[in-house]
């Protein structure tokens, strides 16, 4: 299963902590969406991992729990260092203040439609969107619960963006998974 299945549950919550580990769930509204994530796009978030900024700390597919929805970013990423968890390392309550989405056909509705929106309004304050078969990044700022769109980046390799200053990002492991 490639795809973000949706389905309504009494308690998507408690559903989202009993999936497998190779499965990722995320309950928006009480609806549970699970989607098994593209190989291709763990091998392009791992090499990103280990370059986080001086001052950051980020993870992939992090369980953040927002209000009463439960979001799946693919990366996301906190200035200051890892933030705690709830039940007993469930789900991260506080807000990342960046997030990061490589779109698939499968997921690209949901990250898009869905999620963003909900980022916005949970106060985070920087999202990137990675399509790895265009091979465009989209940088964007939050104002006000809306994104503006800062810069697309295109074929690049090499991206330096905010929130990141000076730091270069490289893009390649997306674009070599096609």
């Amino acid at each position: 299963m490639r795809h973000a299945a949706p389905r309504r549950t009494l308690d998507p919550h408690e559903e989202v902590r009993t999936l497998p580990h190779y499965l990722v769930g995320e309950a928006l509204d009480g609806i549970l969406y699970v989607s098994s994530p593209p190989i291709a796009r763990k091998q392009g978030l791992t090499p990103l991992l280990g370059r986080a900024p001086e001052g950051w700390w980020w993870t992939a597919e992090p369980r953040l729990l927002l209000g009463q929805d439960v979001l799946v970013p693919d990366l996301a990423g906190w200035v200051g260092g890892r933030p705690r968890t709830a039940d007993a390392g469930a789900f991260i309550e506080r807000a990342p203040d960046w997030v990061c989405e490589v779109l698939t056909p499968a997921t690209a509705k949901l990250d898009l439609g869905i999620k963003l929106p909900r980022y916005a309004r949970a106060g985070i304050g920087h999202a990137w969107v990675v399509n790895p078969v265009h091979r465009v990044v989209e940088v964007f700022r939050q104002d006000h619960e809306r994104w503006v769109l800062q810069r697309a980046f295109v074929d690049e390799e090499r991206v330096r963006a905010d929130p990141f200053g000076n730091v270069e990002l490289m893009l390649s492991p997306f674009w070599t998974q096609g």
